[in-house]
């Protein structure tokens, strides 16, 4: 069997987790506060699982991507 990512259950547990969190259903009301520079709370915590998706592929791309495989 190949080390593929698609192999480890983790990593889809983190994908959906983030992805979760991207989207911004669960927000109370109050989340329209600013909380960061102007921006609403679900803004803030939207951005910033964006970011953490981008950060866990490249995470994920180095470590499981075999370049030499063939």
């Amino acid at each position: 069997m190949q080390d593929e990512p698609r192999f480890h259950g983790w990593v889809w547990v983190t994908y959906i987790f983030l992805f979760g969190a991207a989207v911004p259903w669960y927000m109370p009301a109050s989340a329209s506060r600013p909380a960061w520079p102007g921006f609403p709370l679900w803004v803030t915590v939207s951005l910033g699982a964006t970011v953490a998706i981008a950060f866990f592929t490249a995470f994920v791309i180095h470590r499981y991507w075999d370049e030499h495989e063939r």
